[in-house]
Parts: C-alpha cells; sequence; structure tokens
C-alpha cells in the first residue's frame, strides 16, 4: 500500500526511521483509541503508532467506555504500547464524576471522564520514575494529573482545540432549547478552566493561531498570566488511505459531506445545508444528489433522506469509497473548533470542495488556491454548482488541494514536530543549554 497505508480500521504504518534519542511516555486518555470512530480516537492511535515506530515505550492508560475491543485491536494496542491499562469506567461513574465536578466547578466534560484509578495510576507512575514524558489528550483528563509531584518527567495538555472557542460557537449555532442550556453552562465552566488548567502542564498543545488567542482571551478576562507554554500540535491523514481515484468512479453532480453524523458540529452542519443550500442547488442542477456519510446519524439528520435527491448512508466500512463518488465535497460545518479531519480527507482525494472559514480554520488552506471557502447560503449554493458546472476548474482545485496536504498535512510531519517538542521540553528539565532546546519554526 502507498505511503504506509493501513489496514482497514487500523492506523497507517508511519514512514519515519527510528529516533536517536528515545523516552518513555504514558499517553492518558479517555477511550479506547480502536476502533478508529471518532477524531481523537483516530488521533491518539496514530500517534501510538509513530511513537513504536521511532522506538520510544509507550504506556497508555486509558478508559473503558463501553466500546467492545475487537481481538485484531487489542492485539495491535498490545504490539504497539509496552503497557496497556483499562479502567472501568461506566455511565454510574461519569454521572457521578460529573456531579462532584460541577460541585468544583470543573467542566462537564471534565467531570464525566474523571477517573480516580487512572489518577493514583499516574500517580504511581511518577513515583516509581517510570515515565520521562506524560502525554494527556484533551482537557477530560486534565485531572488524572494535575496537582501531582513529577519528578523529573514533563507533562504535556493536548488541549488541542480551545473549548471555550468551541462551546461558544455551538452555543451560537444551536437552536433546541435543551442545546443552548448545555452549551451555554459548559462555555461559562470552560471559560475559566482552560484560563487555569495551562499553568499546571510544562506544555500545552493546541491546534492552531485561533485557538491560541481564545486561551490568551480566557486567560485575561480572569486574571490570570496569558498562557505561554503552548506548541502547536495538529493532527493528520492518511495519504496513502485517502488518495484520488479514477474520473469513471465519480457520479456526476454528486456532493459528498461525511464525518460522524451523531455529533452535534456535523448534525448541524448536515442539517443547514440540506435546509438552506441544496434547495438552491437543485434550482439550477435538478439531478444534483447530496450524499450524508457517516455513523450514528441523529434522527433529524435520517430525516433528512426523505428530501428529494438526498441520502443518508449511516455507517459505512470505509468513508473513503463514498468521498470517491463526489464530484464536490462540501464541509459546512458552522459550528466548533481547532480543525477537520474530514476536510484533509476531501484534500488528500484531490476532491473539489467548497468549505466554511470555520472549517478551514484550523488547516489553513488557501481560499481560491486549494479549496473554495463560503459561509452564506447563497454564496455556498452559488461556488458549488460553479464547480459542478466547471469540471476543469474542479480538477485543478483537487490537485492543488491534494498537494498541499502532502506537504503540509502529513501525520508524520506533524508528530516529528510534537516529538520535537517533547524532547525539547525534557531537556529543558534536565537543565540544558537553551540552544538546545529550540524547535525549527
Amino acid at each position: 500500500m502507498a505511503h504506509g497505508a493501513g489496514k482497514p480500521g487500523l492506523p497507517m504504518t508511519m514512514q519515519v526511521e527510528p529516533a536517536a534519542e528515545t523516552f518513555r511516555i504514558t499517553i492518558v486518555y479517555g477511550r479506547l483509541p480502536l476502533p478508529m470512530k471518532r477524531a481523537d480516537q483516530m488521533t491518539v492511535a496514530h500517534l501510538i503508532a509513530f511513537l513504536k515506530a521511532r522506538g520510544h515505550e509507550v504506556d497508555l492508560l486509558t478508559l473503558d467506555d463501553g466500546e467492545q475491543l475487537a481481538p485484531e485491536h487489542e492485539a495491535w494496542l498490545r504490539a504497539h504500547c509496552r503497557t496497556l491499562t483499562v479502567m472501568p469506567q461506566g455511565r454510574r461513574r461519569s454521572l457521578l464524576g460529573m456531579m462532584r465536578g460541577l460541585a468544583k466547578r470543573l467542566p462537564l466534560q471534565v467531570g464525566w471522564f474523571s477517573n480516580d484509578d487512572q489518577r493514583d495510576a499516574v500517580r504511581r507512575i511518577l513515583a516509581e520514575g517510570r515515565a520521562d514524558v506524560v502525554y494527556c489528550y484533551t482537557i477530560r483528563g486534565a485531572e488524572s494529573i494535575r496537582g501531582l509531584p513529577r519528578g523529573n518527567a514533563v507533562t504535556f495538555l493536548a488541549m488541542q482545540v480551545s473549548q471555550s472557542l468551541n462551546t461558544r460557537r455551538m452555543m451560537e449555532t444551536f437552536t433546541t432549547l435543551r442545546d443552548k442550556l448545555i452549551f451555554s453552562t459548559e462555555a461559562r465552566l470552560v471559560r475559566r478552566y482552560e484560563a487555569h488548567v495551562w499553568q499546571d502542564f510544562d506544555r500545552v498543545v493546541l491546534i492552531g493561531e485561533r485557538d491560541v488567542e481564545e486561551v490568551r482571551q480566557v486567560c485575561r478576562e480572569y486574571g490570570q498570566p496569558e498562557v505561554g507554554n503552548w506548541v502547536y500540535g495538529a493532527h493528520g491523514v492518511d495519504i496513502g488511505r485517502y488518495v484520488p481515484r479514477g474520473r469513471e468512479v465519480v457520479e456526476p453532480n454528486m456532493l459528498v459531506f461525511s464525518g460522524a453524523m451523531g455529533t452535534n458540529t456535523n448534525a448541524n452542519a448536515a442539517i443547514w445545508f440540506a435546509e438552506h443550500v441544496f434547495p438552491k442547488i437543485r434550482a439550477e442542477v435538478p439531478d444534483a444528489r447530496l450524499m450524508i456519510v457517516g455513523r450514528n446519524p441523529r434522527p433529524a439528520v435520517t430525516a433528512l433522506g426523505s428530501r428529494p435527491g438526498v441520502t443518508v448512508t449511516g455507517e459505512v466500512p470505509d468513508p473513503a469509497d463514498y468521498i470517491a463518488r463526489a464530484a464536490v465535497c462540501v464541509n459546512p460545518v458552522m459550528a466548533g473548533a481547532g480543525m477537520q479531519n474530514k476536510l484533509l480527507e476531501f484534500l488528500a482525494m484531490a476532491k473539489p470542495t467548497v468549505a466554511t472559514t470555520v472549517a478551514n480554520e484550523g488547516i489553513r488552506a488557501t481560499p481560491g488556491e486549494h479549496l473554495i471557502i463560503a459561509d452564506a447560503p447563497d454564496e455556498f449554493a452559488r461556488q458549488t454548482v460553479a464547480l459542478l458546472r466547471d469540471e476543469a476548474r474542479a480538477a485543478s482545485l483537487g490537485l492543488a488541494g491534494r498537494r498541499y496536504v502532502q506537504e503540509n498535512w502529513t501525520w508524520e510531519a506533524h508528530w516529528l514536530r510534537l516529538e520535537a517538542n517533547m524532547l525539547a521540553a525534557l531537556k529543558e528539565k534536565r537543565g540544558a543549554p537553551a540552544a538546545e532546546r529550540l524547535v525549527p519554526a
């Protein structure tokens, strides 16, 4: 397979040489990385694959969220991790954790994923000096590390997106009273938390400039020092799996939007596009079709399948097979923060793509060169129709998008930079001269 493309359902094989300097890393995470059904699972699984390929020793401390671990997935994890420790969680424990967290003014998501066994395990690892790096993926697991004596280890909190930005956009975008109440509560709790939590870690990892800007803002709001220990750490895409295919598989006037349709952001985007944009496209291109691809579609998303020209697939074996059929891919996400894996997948497959400003925010592709940006329904429809009618322009845009991903968004490129930042933090901890701790921009 090209570029280390992995077996279906498993991370790709990383195209990297063994590292000159290796370390022991403990990863603290809130669910099993496999199967890779969510963007966060994909990210953690590929990080583990990278660390193993580079020769680092990985201990994974994660929670049992009820997802069935298939034998081949367990075998992969045990082959790539020195130790695999799965802590029982369960819904009752999560609910109790959320209630206790509210009493401490912790975000709902932090309370939901709190686990005393996980914190005790981290404490033992640090006390026994069994880790050089402790890497916590997202703020959901931060309480398993905060306040613990670190010894000679360095701690990384992969905040990734600013949840302050993420929840605020959700609160502003969603229309149901239930969602607005939940996200208005979470937005307040998260802003306070993000202003403080970064100070308890040696480094925090954020995806892009907009996320850094938001965390700086909440620091000012709460009278805290502005976050200054951040490093960039985005996601990547498997360019061996998401690869251009022949024009013969493309279905004329087919639009594709893919993603986990059980999430608020994707469900909201699919509904907005189907209700406000797609009818305008059909008025110009009567045989245009829209395929909404992704697991666990919410009832409101499933209901879109009754609209003329709309198909809702639910979970599919390989989304790449459906993306390949698209004449144009669309990413109408209007809430959320950070970056959109689905947009990387579209670009990697050389698909002409129309996306919102929010969808492109973390990826920073150049509008008009790598993709088309549109935010209002009329403009989104107009740009999509233009691409459907101009195959040469669509093909040129798609190839430029593919090149952009190849040059900037492989998993290896991002993980090598994160690894360099981990080594720099270790050298700083051990008192190395400043010149030895520089990470190239």
